[in-house]
């Protein structure tokens, strides 16, 4: 019998998109966290994108094939377009995996189907790393959650929150599903990185009171509550200043231009910079260090909260909607405060509390960056991941 020790296992990763939200970058993180001498990773995308050099970079096979993700969207034409294209594509996956002698298909989101039904054609073993919370339809959730226990050897779930979301009120086999939060590579996320050149760049003052949201500017991240919220921390702390940093997906564009125009209604004109994608992932940390505090505003439950442990890699204090991911990561009182998702006033209150009290700043930072260091570590996440494995293969 082959051991796992002694025959690199072929694993084929299917990330749905190719763009630079919270699942591509962890995927990349996670890819870059296998050891090559036992793992021999290919990621397969729907078309090039900007993290795609970055994969290779990590010793990846990268392969390209369309594949449309599964959307609740009330687009006829894009539906059918799913549902005509979807057996095709399996059957291209499922040529990959008998071609490439694929040991396990890791699929890297919840609403990517390709990869369990060309596994399942395959007889290969299949893992589905659910990163999301599925809409809550009862009945729709609950076939959901049955097809993806069918078609899975391993179902990985991001958080309590994503678990509940999909298995809620479901028998689930003991040991078929198993919890894996995302991680950071804490020798590359030093709180002793500086955001000095941040601040200089956008001639923000060493000492101005700054606060950030960075995310896609997708409607449900919240961003217009960011702003109401700026404009209450405005009046109590005018020399207080404000970043939005990242910029509209595809098709959201006159989303972003609403929200410059909010910030102008809001009397926020020369108060807040909308940064769109200048600074990207390999600028994150110094934007983060470059804050006095980091806010996150959420309308919808988030299913983890990737920039959140970011910001407190930083040992900055952090301000959530508690809902989902952020109910499990930030400890309120210690690490931030947690508000109620959409709760502008309250969250704004939040932000000047810590603006006004450097010393409870810096407590809640430093509590912030020990709970990254003892909960979410690369390590301690390739330690997790590499269980899992080793469990699908004996």
């Amino acid at each position: 019998m082959v051991t796992m020790s002694s025959k690199r296992k072929n694993i084929l990763y299917i990330q749905p998109n190719s763009e630079v939200g919270g699942s591509d970058i962890a995927l990349l993180r996670l890819v870059e966290s296998l050891d090559k001498e036992r793992y021999c990773p290919t990621v397969l995308l729907p078309g090039n994108g900007p993290l795609v050099d970055l994969l290779k970079g990590t010793g990846s096979r990268v392969e390209f094939l369309e594949m449309l993700q599964l959307r609740t969207l009330p687009d006829v034409d894009y539906q059918f377009g799913y549902l005509g294209k979807f057996w095709p594509t399996v059957r291209q996956i499922a040529r990959l995996i008998k071609r490439d002698n694929i040991d396990l298909v890791h699929t890297n989101s919840l609403f990517s189907l390709y990869g369990a039904w060309a596994a399942w054609l395959s007889g290969c073993a299949h893992l589905w790393h659910v990163r999301e919370i599925p809409p809550a339809v009862p009945v729709a959730k609950r076939i959901f959650g049955k097809l993806v226990l069918k078609l899975s050897t391993r179902v990985v779930v991001m958080t309590g929150a994503c678990h509940q979301g999909l298995f809620a009120d479901m028998a689930v086999p003991n040991g078929k599903v198993v919890s894996l939060t995302d991680g950071l590579d804490l020798n590359r996320w030093r709180v002793d990185i500086s955001g000095e050149r941040i601040r200089r760049e956008l001639s923000i003052g060493p000492e101005v009171p700054l606060v950030g949201f960075v995310a896609r500017l997708d409607p449900w991240k919240g961003l217009d509550v960011f702003l109401k919220a700026a404009a209450i921390v405005a009046k109590q702390h005018d020399d207080a200043r404000f970043l939005v940093s990242g910029g509209a997906p595809e098709g959201y564009e006159n989303y972003e231009k609403e929200m410059q125009q909010l910030a102008v209604d809001l009397g926020l004109e020369g108060k807040v910079q909308f940064l769109g994608w200048r600074y990207r992932m390999d600028d994150i940390l110094e934007v983060m260090s470059a804050l006095s505090v980091f806010s996150h505003t959420s309308i919808s439950p988030e299913p983890f909260g990737l920039v959140l442990i970011e910001a407190m890699s930083a040992a900055r204090p952090v301000v959530a909607a508690a809902a989902g991911g952020p109910l499990e990561i930030v400890k309120d009182g210690e690490t931030g405060f947690l508000t109620e998702p959409g709760n502008a006033e309250a969250h704004g209150e939040a932000l000047c509390k810590l603006i006004a009290d450097e010393q409870l700043r810096k407590q809640m930072g430093k509590a912030g960056r020990e709970r990254v260091e003892q909960c979410y570590s690369m390590e301690v996440f390739a330690r997790n991941l590499d269980e899992i494995y080793e469990g699908i293969f004996q």
